[in-house]
């Protein structure tokens, strides 16, 4: 492997230098930062911090005024499909009919990524058992409670495996027993993958991030561990948390 395979396989996602701009406010303003393989990374910040558009700019959902994304090599503006296959993502309005079963949403995920009758009935049967969904396989998701949405969405989201797995705001309207639940269903995606989400809750990024990005106002203010040091102190001032 050459070296700079070597470095795209380790860092695995790049934001470079992304600006997005509706009208005279910047959504995000000259942001960067890269992620690697088996680290899990939170974006904190306030509502309107930028979160969100960050992360629809690495899905591809998004174009940039300025600057790229690069998912494991990807462009996920240039090569969508390609960058479909490698990416898990949930937003934080959710991705699920509350007409269809799990059942039918697992087969609609299943044909969209192409996976093989025999691949998609045993990443199902394996999601299943892991978020214990089955129960409710065969119900609409219309019925779940707020819990079982959230493990649903993410047994859609993880079907064909991806390398880059980003949850926005995963744990808003979860009970604190539901919110621990969660949180330890997204540390267990950590190995192997690139895991990126957000929060407006320092609590939440405690207990799940390896590192934290703070945004304020568009920008990174601060980008390290989740310590109790002065440089992250002041970032969160700056914000306003």
């Amino acid at each position: 492997m050459s070296d700079n395979a070597k470095e795209t396989a380790d860092t695995g996602v790049r934001l470079r230098e992304a600006t997005v701009r509706y009208g005279r406010l910047a959504a995000v303003d000259r942001l960067s930062f890269s992620l690697r393989r088996g680290e899990c990374a939170t974006l904190l910040g306030l509502n309107g911090a930028g979160k969100s558009t960050a992360m629809r700019v690495l899905t591809g959902l998004l174009a940039p005024d300025e600057g790229a994304a690069d998912v494991f090599g990807v462009d996920p503006l240039l090569r969508a499909v390609q960058a479909r296959r490698l990416l898990g993502y949930l937003p934080e309005e959710g991705i699920l009919d509350g007409q269809l079963t799990l059942a039918e949403h697992l087969e609609l995920a299943a044909a969209l990524h192409g996976l093989s009758l025999a691949t998609a009935r045993a990443r199902t049967g394996e999601l299943v058992d892991q978020l214990a969904l089955g129960d409710v396989l065969r119900r609409p998701v219309g019925g779940y409670s707020r819990g079982f949405r959230q493990r649903a969405s993410l047994a859609v989201v993880l079907l064909h495996d991806p390398s880059f797995v980003i949850l926005d705001e995963p744990v808003t309207g979860l009970d604190p027993e539901q919110q621990a639940s969660f949180h330890r269903l997204v540390r267990g995606l950590v190995p192997g993958r690139v895991v990126l989400l957000s929060t407006h809750l320092l609590s939440e990024a405690r207990v799940l991030a390896d590192r934290v990005l703070v945004l304020a106002g568009g920008r990174l203010t601060y980008d390290g561990p989740m310590t109790d040091d002065g440089r992250l102190r002041d970032a969160l001032i700056g914000e306003g948390a």
